[in-house]
């Protein structure tokens, strides 16, 4: 019985040594749209709200080299990152719920052609490129719900089929461009599960 006691009491005082590590969550934000009224995110910076047990927080977003997003620098400037800290800055904190949205519909639906964080692949090209190079959210949107054949500009024998009618990804668009741009951007890092806002809710 005593050996019982001890052993809920460790584990009682393990859990609330890590609750006072634990750094409160920012409140929810809503959806964000840009000045062009295109569907944007929203990142709230922080040292991270869930907490290894040496106390280095788990939100880790984005690293950036040089002032740019590690997966999209250079080879010679990641190995003079590698040889130089002070040249690595670690972005911590959370994302919209919005974007977060984005995310898990983009890799539920979207990851099996255009790659794994939106980076492309042999059979479809990376949305992320796509995005930096100018493709609007009109164009984006077009493309998802009517598809793409090769007339349009489709890769030969790789047409984008229409998802108008998939409501696993038509009524996430907004949120997967969120997503997308974010990552054109270099505000998400590659392989991250993103750190997410409480959902907003509405107040009727």
């Amino acid at each position: 019985m005593n050996f019982k006691f001890n052993k809920f009491a460790l584990v009682a005082s393990l859990v609330v040594g890590f609750s006072a590590k634990a750094i409160p969550t920012p409140e929810a934000v809503e959806p964000a749209f840009d000045e062009d009224d295109n569907p944007t995110y929203i990142i709230k910076y922080g040292k991270g709200d869930r907490l290894k047990e040496d106390g280095t927080p788990l939100n880790l977003i984005q690293i950036n080299c040089k002032g740019k997003a590690v997966d999209m620098v250079s080879e010679d400037d990641l190995e003079e990152c590698r040889g130089d800290d002070s040249l690595v800055e670690m972005q911590y904190g959370w994302m919209d719920f919005a974007t977060y949205k984005g995310w898990r519909a983009y890799h539920a639906e979207c990851h099996v052609c255009h790659g794994p964080d939106a980076m492309g692949s042999t059979y479809a090209p990376s949305l992320m490129v796509s995005v930096t190079q100018g493709l609007s959210y009109d164009d984006f949107f077009n493309v998802i719900m009517n598809g793409r054949g090769e007339d349009e500009g489709a890769q030969k024998g790789n047409v984008m089929p229409a998802y108008g009618a998939n409501t696993n990804v038509a009524p996430h668009v907004e949120d997967i461009f969120r997503y997308v741009k974010a990552r054109a951007d270099g505000k998400i890092r590659r392989g991250v599960r993103l750190p997410k806002l409480p959902k907003f809710k509405e107040v009727d």
